[in-house]
């Protein structure tokens, strides 16, 4: 929905020459690359092969929250 408004503001922009402010443009354009890349990203992932997990896996506790702070150090010892 958004994305056919930021087209139509560009191109009656483009076309007719109507005056819009620098704002505007900035919003139709991150309008632009923010719905191109949800769509390039859906495209990604409907390429990917059945039974791949689509989202990030959701922590099942706390535990998995905190990270492994005595693996970073030994690293650096």
């Amino acid at each position: 929905m958004l994305d056919e408004v930021a087209v139509a503001v560009t191109c009656s922009w483009l076309i007719f020459r109507n005056p819009i402010s620098a704002m505007n443009a900035v919003g139709c354009a991150v309008t632009l690359v923010g719905c191109t890349f949800y769509g390039y990203v859906r495209h990604l992932l409907s390429e990917q092969p059945p039974g791949t997990p689509r989202t990030p896996r959701t922590p099942r506790n706390l535990k998995e929250l905190i990270p492994l702070v005595s693996d970073k150090l030994d690293d650096k010892v």
